[in-house]
C-alpha cells in the first residue's frame, strides 16, 4: 500500500507531473510595476516634506508633485498598451468544429511594442462549460518587417501568430491578430502602426534625459532650466505629431460578428499630450517670470542670481566724469567687494540692495542686472 501510495501522479517511476494550470491575464504587470516605483518616489519625498520650513515647503511640494507627474507620464506613456483601442460587444463563433456562437466582448489595444486582444464572455450549449477569457499580445519585434509569410525570417507579429494558430486560440483573436500580419498594397496596418511607435518611443526616451536636465538645472540656473523644460515639452508633444501622421493607408476597422471594432485614442495618447502641453506652457511661463520678475522665480526656486547677469553701463555723447556717476561706481564697487568679502565667511549671503538671504550657489554667481546712465564717461 505504501508503494502504491508515493506512486501517485508519477510516470514511469519519474518525478510528480502536473497538469498545466493557465489562468487568463488580468493586468499589466509592467505597468503596475511603473505605477509603484513611481508610487515609493513620491513617497519618499513626501517622508522628508516635513523638514522644509515655512512658504518653501509649498513651493517644493509642488516642484516635487509636477516632476514626478512628468517622469511618470513619459515612463507609462512609453511602456503603456492604450495608444489606440477599441472595444465592441457581440455574437461569433468561439472556436473550429465547434456551431455554437459566444456571446462575448473583444477588445484591442495598440501600444508603441505591440497589439494586445482580449476576449472575455460566454457560451451555450457545447460551450456551456467553457471559460472563455483570453489575453493574448503580438510583439513588433526590433527586427524590422521581415519577410512576407511566416517562416524564421518573418516578422515576430507573423511568428508569433501562426505559433497562437498551432495553440489554437479562440477565432476572433486570430482574426484580429491576421490584420497584422498581411503586408501588401493598402493592407499595412503592421508595417503602419510599427514605424509609427519606433519612432514615438524615440522621441519620448529622448525626453526622459531632458527631464532629468530640466531638474538639475532649476537647481542652479532658472532661466536654463525653463529652456530645457519647454525642449522636453516640445519633444513629448512631438511624439503625438508622429504618432497620429506618420501612419498611413486606409483607417484600420475589424469587423467582428454583428458589430465592427473601430479604434480611437486611448488614455496614453492623451496623457501624454496633456502634460506635454503643460511642460511647454509652463516653460514659457518660468521663463518670462524669470526675465521681468526674476525675484520671483529666485524666491519660488530657492535659487540665486543666472551666471550671465552683470551690471551694465550705458554711456552718454557728453564729455568729462560726472561726480555723480563716479561716486555711483564706487558704491556698486565697494558693494560687490563687501558682498565677496562676506561669502568666504559665510555660506549665507545677501544679495546687493536686498534684504532676502540666497543660498551658498549664490557665492559663484554674479549679482542681478543693473543699469545706470552714466553722462560723463568719454565714448
Amino acid at each position: 500500500m505504501a508503494s502504491s501510495l508515493y506512486q501517485a501522479f508519477r510516470v514511469d517511476g519519474g518525478p510528480t507531473q502536473y497538469p498545466e494550470n493557465r489562468t487568463p491575464v488580468t493586468a499589466d504587470v509592467l505597468e503596475i510595476g511603473l505605477v509603484f516605483a513611481i508610487a515609493i518616489l513620491a513617497f519618499s519625498f513626501l517622508v522628508i516634506l516635513p523638514g522644509v520650513r515655512g512658504i518653501q515647503r509649498l513651493f517644493f511640494a509642488v516642484m516635487v508633485s509636477f516632476s514626478i507627474l512628468v517622469l511618470a507620464t513619459i515612463m507609462v506613456s512609453n511602456f503603456g498598451m492604450e495608444w489606440e483601442k477599441a472595444e465592441v460587444h457581440t455574437k461569433v463563433q468561439y472556436k473550429a468544429f465547434i456551431a455554437e456562437e459566444m456571446d462575448g466582448t473583444v477588445g484591442v489595444k495598440i501600444g508603441l511594442r505591440a497589439v494586445n486582444i482580449t476576449l472575455k464572455g460566454f457560451g451555450k450549449g457545447a460551450l456551456e462549460n467553457e471559460e472563455i477569457n483570453y489575453n493574448e499580445r503580438f510583439n513588433y519585434g526590433q527586427d524590422g518587417q521581415g519577410r512576407i509569410g511566416f517562416g524564421p525570417y518573418a516578422s515576430l507579429t507573423n511568428r508569433e501568430f501562426r505559433a497562437a494558430q498551432y495553440r489554437g486560440l479562440p477565432y476572433p483573436i486570430l482574426w484580429v491578430a491576421e490584420y497584422f500580419t498581411l503586408d501588401g498594397e493598402d493592407i499595412r496596418w503592421h508595417r503602419s502602426y510599427r514605424l509609427a511607435g519606433y519612432y514615438t518611443l524615440t522621441m519620448l526616451w529622448t525626453a526622459f534625459p531632458l527631464w532629468i536636465i530640466t531638474n538639475i538645472l532649476f537647481c542652479m540656473f532658472i532661466r536654463y532650466g525653463a529652456y530645457f523644460m519647454m525642449l522636453t515639452g516640445g519633444v513629448m508633444l512631438l511624439g503625438n505629431l508622429i504618432f497620429h501622421f506618420l501612419r498611413f493607408g486606409p483607417v484600420l476597422s475589424v469587423p467582428m460578428g454583428t458589430a465592427t471594432l473601430v479604434f480611437h485614442y486611448g488614455w496614453c495618447f492623451w496623457l501624454n499630450l496633456a502634460v506635454g502641453s503643460i511642460t511647454l506652457l509652463l516653460g514659457v511661463v518660468i521663463l518670462f517670470l524669470d526675465l521681468r520678475f526674476p525675484n520671483v522665480t529666485s524666491t519660488f526656486f530657492s535659487v540665486g542670481s543666472d551666471p550671465d547677469e552683470y551690471y551694465t553701463v550705458k554711456k552718454s555723447p557728453t564729455r568729462g566724469p560726472d561726480p555723480t556717476t563716479v561716486l555711483s561706481l564706487q558704491t556698486i564697487s565697494e558693494d560687490v567687494a563687501g558682498t565677496s568679502q562676506e561669502n568666504s565667511e559665510s555660506t549665507i549671503i545677501a544679495r546687493p540692495n536686498s534684504g532676502r538671504p540666497t543660498s551658498g550657489l549664490a557665492v559663484f554667481q554674479k549679482p542681478r542686472r543693473k543699469t545706470m546712465v552714466d553722462s560723463g564717461i568719454p565714448a
